[in-house]
């Protein structure tokens, strides 16, 4: 039956494996990588520095340019509006004050009015498209004068400051001028959709960055934005959840096919106290791990020689996409891509094998042969009821995000429980591992949970999770559920009267200091362990592990991650080490959890969708050898350890 069952297993790696060779073809190989510079730094660098100069920023690697839609108070700011306030209306000569009362506005009106005149040619024209617009809407009407038009507005508040009235004019000729593409940043002001809307009649940008905590058109008219960006073939720049979570940016992304860019950037703050070295390593870095095409670059505003800086930066950065193999120009967006339900359901068989094998494991010593035959039919009979079920009322991405949790759990547990818990050699003979089985059962063990990360990939292998609009689900539970699964293997099915003995001695023992403070060394790993897992880690990276991860991309080019080479598999080498002899003994528990931690992070590295394929293995390999090199350091260590002891403290006992 086991070996039926690990032939479904190779059967379904082997569709895994053609399923995910297809995204990496499709998917992970388009390399090439957007530069937009963002407008409003652009302009104060401008200002800071008159000699900048657009072609040069291109040179070193710009390749567009943000271009904010802008509002009042932004064209206030800026000079191309100013308000007249009423005492300055009634100064005004008879020829000017009879051409506001001809129109209808007396310096009565603006007790509860205003008016603005008008000096930008762009701003005129904008105003001129949008005149029905702002009647309708808020009675506001365009005054045509001689050398100057005038904005009228009845009734005034301040809140119409954030009215949306244009964009910057001059800003998107430069970028037209130099050949550069045009990201839109439209936001979600009163009128926003509506000034989107008349702008993309009369622009042409490729792209659209959306500008706050919110899509234009949140929550109620999400549907028509996505109609206008269809309409004129714009792409989407999605931006990473982490770094602006934005209300409706998973509609768009939907909506409109998912023809999006992934987005990175950095806060104005961050740029002005982070060296040239790290950005480029932090942008570099989201290109080559988490499918950003579009690097929303921020120049330096604050100090001295901001010219050079900026081009330093730019010329650095493009030069280590150059170096990765990425390309500085056009990127596109992806076509849509998803695996065949077929490749699909070879995962589902691959992971409920895994599954029967799990639970066959678990129940060894507890239920006969004959009753454990049954027990797996039955468990294959309701995994087999739940997919059909699942797939008739249309549930197709849970039962992917399901499959992807079952394999995420089953096969980490397998690892440990077969490779370091399981087998009767264990349970019979005391003698430690040779060297090269020791390395043969570590190299099964981080297959076996590699298997299982191929399985999650696979399971939800398609454009919505590759893109990170979907997720998978369960992350802290994939964490969780093996260390569960593994603990009750271990104290409750091998039957292990010593550790029945010791778990009731326990129970009955007197608490001391001491023990409060490994419960509390035991507390504080186990909330660093929950802590730092999820799509949302709830505790920050240290600066000494951010500078050390620098150092391990610089030599590795891909990182592996802490939990399995520093931990998880060095532990799990020295558990290999020492399980025959001291599997028995109560202490060998905590040792066991932190040997999982290994298996448990290999599976789920994996579940970073939007991590390339290619990258995954990768990092999955240098842990396992980095860890097997530390796992031999640390045998070498307890060895020395144990031979000091013999030779002088067990001596002095005698």
């Amino acid at each position: 039956m086991k070996k039926v069952l690990m032939l479904i297993i190779i059967i379904s790696l082997i569709g895994a494996g053609i399923s995910l060779a297809e995204r990496v073809e499709k998917i992970d190989r388009a390399d090439n990588v957007e530069i937009i510079i963002d407008g409003d730094g652009l302009i104060e660098l401008a200002a800071q520095e008159p000699e900048l100069e657009i072609e040069k920023l291109k040179e070193n690697g710009v390749t567009g340019v943000a271009v904010y839609q802008q509002s009042i108070k932004d064209l206030k700011k800026n000079g191309k509006i100013v308000r007249i306030e009423p005492a300055e209306l009634m100064l005004l000569d008879k020829d000017r004050l009879s051409f506001f009362e001809s129109a209808g506005v007396a310096a009565g009106d603006l007790d509860d009015g205003a008016v603005f005149a008008v000096f930008s040619q762009n701003l005129r024209q904008n105003l001129h498209q949008l005149a029905d617009h702002l009647k309708k809407q808020y009675n506001a009407r365009l005054i045509e004068g001689e050398n100057l038009s005038f904005l009228f507005f009845p009734q005034w508040h301040d809140k119409l400051l954030n009215l949306n009235l244009s964009y910057n004019g001059s800003l998107y000729k430069s970028a037209k001028n130099s050949s550069l593409k045009v990201a839109l940043r439209s936001a979600n002001d009163l009128n926003s959709q509506a000034v989107l809307e008349n702008n993309l009649k009369h622009l042409s940008p490729e792209l659209i960055i959306f500008d706050g905590e919110e899509i234009t058109g949140y929550p109620d008219s999400l549907d028509r934005t996505a109609e206008l960006l269809k309409e004129h073939s714009i792409t989407f720049g999605y931006i990473e959840a982490f770094i602006a979570a934005q209300d409706g940016a998973k509609n768009i992304a939907s909506a409109v096919d998912y023809n999006l860019l992934r987005v990175h950037s950095m806060q104005q703050e961050e740029v002005e106290q982070t060296s040239i070295s790290v950005i480029v390593d932090r942008y570099l870095r989201a290109v080559r791990e988490r499918n950003v095409k579009i690097i929303y670059f921020k120049p330096y505003l604050k100090g001295n020689n901001l010219l050079n800086k900026n081009y330093s930066l730019l010329s650095a950065l493009k030069t280590d996409l150059n170096n990765a193999g990425y390309t500085v120009g056009n990127a596109e967006a992806a076509p849509i891509f998803s695996a065949s339900l077929f490749s699909f359901l070879a995962v589902f068989a691959g992971t409920a094998a895994g599954g029967v094998i799990l639970l066959n494991y678990l129940l060894e010593n507890a239920v006969g042969d004959k009753f454990r035959k049954w027990l797996n039919l039955a468990a294959a009979g309701v995994a087999a009821a739940g997919l059909i079920f699942l797939l008739l009322i249309n549930k197709e991405i849970f039962l992917r995000q399901l499959t992807a949790l079952a394999a995420a759990v089953i096969f980490p547990s397998l690892a440990v429980i077969a490779f370091l818990l399981g087998g009767s050699d264990i349970v019979k003979n005391e003698k430690k591992e040779s060297i090269v089985k020791l390395i043969l059962k570590y190299t099964a063990a981080v297959l076996t949970a590699l298997t299982g990360g191929i399985f999650v990939s696979a399971s939800l292998n398609s454009t919505p999770f590759i893109l990170k609009i979907l997720q998978f689900r369960g992350v802290k539970f994939s964490f969780l559920l093996p260390l569960i699964i593994i603990s009750f293997y271990y104290f409750l099915t091998l039957g292990n009267e010593d550790l029945k003995k010791r778990l009731i001695f326990l129970m009955e023992a007197e608490i001391r200091v001491k023990h409060l403070i490994a419960a509390g060394i035991l507390a504080f790993i186990a909330v660093i362990y929950i802590g730092r897992t999820g799509n949302f880690p709830l505790l920050p990276v240290p600066a000494w592990e951010k500078t050390l991860r620098s150092l391990l991309e610089g030599v590795l080019y891909v990182r592996p991650r802490f939990k399995e080479f520093l931990i998880g598999h060095p532990i799990f080498v020295l558990s290999l080490w020492l399980s025959a002899k001291y599997r028995k003994r109560i202490y060998f528990y905590p040792v066991l959890m932190l040997a999982s931690v290994g298996m448990i992070t290999a599976a789920n590295t994996f579940s970073h969708l939007h991590t390339p394929v290619i990258i995954s293995l990768i990092r999955t390999f240098h842990s396992y050898w980095l860890g097997l090199v530390l796992g031999m350091i640390l045998i070498v260590i307890y060895q020395f350890a144990v031979f000091l002891y013999e030779k002088y403290f067990s001596a002095e006992q005698r």
